[in-house]
């Protein structure tokens, strides 16, 4: 099989996660990297043997063939629409874009161009949850009756990233309400309150760093989550799928299979970051990414998908912000006569 050339667009450690799971591919080929801080861009390109390009070199060449964008949320939906318009294959991180205009000018462009886009949700590809959805499929829990879901980091970003961040809803809390879409469907309407608990400096430019949601489903389903920034113990990621038969419960418990029995009891250690907990997973997307483009196969989660679980983040932050429920399938779609 032709090896498949691929740009890397933002060299941070997204970006570098990725580049290293498809340099380990024999059919892919990091062919350049792209960054606004050269001196980045010139490091990662020299470990993958890469040339360093601009964005129009990328989108002007005919050789590469897909791009994986990992830059800021504000900058995803101008890049993926560039990019499908060079007819270039697109992986990009999530959300898609950081409104929902902007999403849905992405999915238009997506499909008038016909060029495949897969958005990086990836605790679907987590083998865990991939179990759990073929479970449901197959009815094993009856009626579905409630979700909860947890994400709490370990620290906070920065306070210059969280002013751009589109909230803790959007930037945390999406890959839960995207999770609660996978399992459970669409989303009715949903209710937030929240807190700057821990650190009490962020009320003055309306952020928050802890948040509560519950939501109700279009099934009748009712679901939980909880959202914090600082957690001394390391990241905690817990969902729970329960229905009329029993329950399922997604949860790592610890990164090594090692436990140390002693006077003070049982100790182990804990997950401390994204790339621990999921380390699998972000190896699964990245590679069902390249394999697909490859044979002309389908990618998943789209675009259009994707700016659905957008638009239940979105509604969850006004939510937040303004302490009313929100209808989330009338969330962006009102009609001014």
């Amino acid at each position: 099989m032709k090896a498949l050339n691929v740009a890397m667009i933002g060299a941070g450690r997204m970006g570098q996660t990725h580049a290293k799971v498809l340099s380990s591919l024999l059919d892919v080929r990091i062919a350049a990297v792209v960054d606004n801080i050269s001196e980045n861009a010139q490091v990662v390109a020299s470990v993958f043997n890469a040339k360093v390009l601009t964005l129009e070199e990328v989108f002007n060449d005919s050789g590469i063939e897909a791009v994986i964008i990992t830059t800021p949320t504000p900058t995803h939906a101008e890049l993926v629409m560039q990019a499908a318009q060079a007819g270039k294959a697109i992986f990009v991180e999530k959300p898609v874009a950081d409104s929902l205009a902007a999403a849905e000018a992405v999915v238009r462009t997506v499909q008038e161009t016909g060029v495949p886009c897969q958005v990086g949700f990836q605790r679907r590809y987590d083998p865990a949850y991939i179990e759990v959805k073929r479970r449901l499929e197959s009815a094993e829990l009856g009626k579905l009756e409630n979700f909860r879901a947890i994400s709490r980091d370990p620290f906070a970003p920065k306070l210059e990233f969280l002013k751009t961040s589109g909230g803790i809803m959007v930037d945390l809390g999406i890959h839960d309400l995207d999770t609660a879409r996978f399992f459970f469907g669409e989303v009715e309407e949903v209710y937030c309150i929240g807190g700057a608990v821990r650190d009490e400096s962020l009320r003055e430019f309306g952020l928050f760093d802890l948040a509560v949601a519950t939501l109700r489903f279009c099934s009748g389903a009712l679901g939980t989550f909880e959202g914090a920034l600082n957690t001394a113990y390391g990241y905690e990621i817990v969902a729970d799928i329960i229905g009329e038969k029993g329950k399922y419960h997604l949860e790592k418990k610890q990164q090594l299979n090692l436990q140390f029995w002693g006077e003070q009891g049982v100790i182990h250690d804990y997950p401390q970051h994204f790339d621990q907990r999921f380390p699998e997973a972000y190896a699964a997307e990245i590679i069902a990414f390249a394999k697909n483009i490859q044979a002309g196969r389908p990618v998943s989660p789209t675009a259009a998908d994707a700016t659905e679980s957008l638009r239940l983040a979105l509604a969850a932050q006004q939510s937040l912000e303004t302490g009313k429920v929100v209808n989330v399938q009338t969330f962006g779609k009102e009609v001014t006569l």
